[in-house]
Formats: C-alpha cells, sequence, structure tokens
C-alpha cells in the first residue's frame, strides 16, 4: 500500500490510467484454462507461467514445483497490489523441492491487470476477490487431483486469505496467515499508538510533530505518514531483506510497464480505503469489510498466524487478540524475531518451519488412510 504524495490523489486516476494506456501494450500470454489440464503429469515438475480465466477475465498466474503431486501453497500477496510473482524464485527458493508453489496476481495487480486494465472501471470489493481466489483453487484442485491445497496470505492478502477459508473451509487443508490484518480500522488505530510511544521513547521531534499534526484515525483521506515512519522504526527493529530479493526475474518488462503497476497500485490502494478522488471524500472501501474480531473467529481447518516482533503495520498485541478468540480444529501462533511486515530471512524461515509442519501432518494422515 504505496502512496506518492496526497497531491497525486487530487487529480483523477483515470488521466493516470489514459497515460499508461496510451503507452503500453497487451501482456504477453494468452489465456488458456485448458493450459494446467496438461501440467500435472505423475511425480514430474511442473513450470507453468501464463493467464488463466478466473471471475470472467484472464489472471496472470505462475505454478512451479519438483512433483506436481505435492501439497499446493496457494501465495495471496498483499499490497492489494504489490504481487511477489516478479520475486518469488528468489525469496521462495527451494521450497519446490517439498511443494507446488502457485503465484497470483490478484485482480488489478501486476500482469492480470496489464492485461484487464478495464478493471479501472469498477469497484473492487473483498468479496469479489475472495470469489477470485476460490474460482482459483476449484481449477487448482481439477488439475492437481489428490493435492491438498494450503493457503498463505500476507497482509492484505491475510485479509482475503480469512475470508477464502470462512467461505469454502473445505478446499484447503490448512491456512497460513503472516503479518494478519484484524480489523481494518483497529490495525491503523493500533498503529498509531505503536509509533507514538516508539518516538516518544526516541525523543524523534521530527516524526512527533508528524504524529501530532496528523492525529488518530480514522482519517478522512489517505496518506503515506504512518507508512513512512514504519519503516524508520521497522528498518532499526527488523533485519533486512537480502537485496537480491528484490531483483525482479525479468527487469526489463518491470521497467517497460513501471507506470501501469503504479497506476494498479494506487488504484486498488483507493479502493482499499475507499477514498474517491473526485469528490475528494472516503466511503466504504475494502479496509471497512475486514473486521474479523466480530465475525471470523470460528475455523473449520487448521489455521496457523506467523507474526514479526518489530510489525508496525500489524501490531503483534491485536494478532494476539485475534488468536486467543479463534475456535478452530488447530491454531497456533508463532512469534518471529527481528521480523517486521515485510518479508525477510527470520520471516520466510517461520514460514518454511510452518508449511513443512503442515506437510508433515498430510503426509501422516494420508499414510493413516492407506493403511
Amino acid at each position: 500500500m504505496l502512496l506518492a504524495t496526497l497531491s497525486r490523489y487530487l487529480h483523477p486516476i483515470y488521466l493516470v490510467l489514459l497515460a499508461f494506456l496510451l503507452s503500453i501494450s497487451s501482456a504477453n500470454g494468452n489465456t488458456s484454462n485448458k493450459a494446467l489440464s496438461d501440467l500435472c503429469q505423475k511425480q514430474q515438475p511442473v513450470d507453468f507461467a501464463g493467464y488463466v480465466e478466473i471471475g470472467g477475465i484472464p489472471q496472470w498466474l505462475q505454478i512451479r514445483g519438483n512433483n506436481c503431486q505435492y501439497p499446493i501453497i496457494l501465495f495471496l500477496h498483499g499490497g492489494p497490489a504489490n504481487p511477489l510473482s516478479p520475486y518469488a524464485n528468489a525469496i521462495f527458493n527451494g521450497w519446490e523441492q517439498q511443494f507446488t508453489l502457485v503465484q497470483w496476481d490478484q485482480r488489478a495487480s501486476g500482469k492480470t491487470w496489464l492485461k484487464t486494465p478495464a478493471t479501472a472501471n469498477s469497484q473492487l470489493t473483498l468479496a469479489q476477490m475472495a470469489e477470485d481466489g476460490l474460482a482459483l483453487t476449484r481449477i487448482l484442485k481439477t488439475n492437481f487431483v489428490n493435492a491438498p491445497v494450503i493457503l498463505s496470505g500476507s497482509s492484505w492478502g491475510s485479509a482475503l486469505g480469512v475470508a477464502m477459508v470462512q467461505r469454502e473451509p473445505q478446499l484447503f487443508a490448512a491456512y497460513v496467515g503472516s503479518a494478519q490484518l484484524v480489523s481494518g480500522t483497529e490495525n491503523t488505530k493500533a498503529t498509531y499508538q505503536q509509533l507514538l510511544s516508539l518516538v516518544t521513547a526516541a525523543n524523534d521531534a521530527e516524526n512527533l510533530a508528524l504524529l501530532r499534526k496528523l492525529g488518530a484515525p480514522p482519517y478522512a483521506k489517505p496518506n503515506g505518514i504512518l507508512r513512512r515512519i514504519t519503516r524508520q522504526y521497522e528498518a532499526k527493529l527488523a533485519e533486512a531483506a537480502p537485496a537480491h530479493w528484490w531483483q525482479p526475474a525479468n527487469p526489463a518488462e518491470m521497467e517497460a510497464n513501471a507506470q501501469a503497476f503504479e497506476a494498479a497500485e494506487e488504484y486498488s490502494f483507493l479502493q482499499y480505503t475507499g477514498f474517491d478522488v473526485n469528490t475528494g471524500k472516503t466511503g466504504h472501501g475494502m479496509m471497512h469489510d475486514i473486521e474479523f474480531l466480530q465475525n471470523a473467529t470460528e475455523f473449520k481447518l487448521p489455521v496457523y498466524f506467523i507474526q514479526g516482533e518489530a510489525d508496525l503495520v500489524t501490531v503483534p498485541a491485536l494478532t494476539q487478540a485475534y488468536v486467543d478468540k479463534i475456535k478452530a480444529p488447530h491454531k497456533q501462533l508463532l512469534m518471529v524475531k527481528a521480523a517486521g511486515h515485510n518479508p525477510n530471512v527470520p520471516m520466510i524461515n517461520a514460514q518454511w518451519q510452518i508449511m513443512l509442519q503442515i506437510r508433515a501432518k498430510l503426509s501422516h494422515h494420508e499414510s493413516s488412510i492407506q493403511q
């Protein structure tokens, strides 16, 4: 959820969209759900990158694994429009030896946005995004028969993940939430209070003045002040991610489409907050549908939460309060030292250990059935 300056929102987003629509051509790749049907040959590797019809539009997928019968991990990226697909091979290197990894550029994100820029003419909703995710899961289960699906969501993706498993838990073997969003409003309030405490303790006069001028949420207009300050303080408290993680697999493609990706990010963030650039007013954005303490505390599948101790966006105390309230066949919260809101080595290592734990339980369950 990155913003430029607030002044950018004083102009209709459609002007931004028009600029890049005139400058880019259609993204590479053809839409084909049939292409997936031939992917999974018994115990063979799988490597797919292309468009699949989901929710009436072509959406971008990357699928990679050493054995197509391994458990699937369906990753739900944050943002809402910050896909991990350009960086996934570096971040999750080696995971394909135990799992089939699925990266999905969600509606109005990444390469999906390149193919369907007209998305900007419609409103994004959590319900619609969840239905997209469920439709994708059904496609995966149809084409990767008997491969269980583990749903892994981070930040915005964690809100999407909870919405998905609440609606159709039977599709999934487990849910793993990292940097779990609990409440679109309460998470922001908790961030403000945590930052206020930190900058006060640090005698940080400049940021203290910014926070006091901004005041506590909710806010009438979106701004980047909280996120800028959280980055500063997480940089002091959390271990930095390796630089090579953020080198995209195809830098030329990223550079050529930078304007489009930026427009997608801005559009999605405005849809998240509900801010209307034409009226200057904030309405009902996707964030207002994230109230899981009230409406998502019972799960019908195992749930795992991985929380960075230095996370200032989804603060640990609120995550803990949410997990304490949850009822599920199995629940687990893993606190990770030296980890903030964004992926780094301690966070990815913790996710890996949880995935191996889930995989072992799945293997044990399958063995007991066969006996």
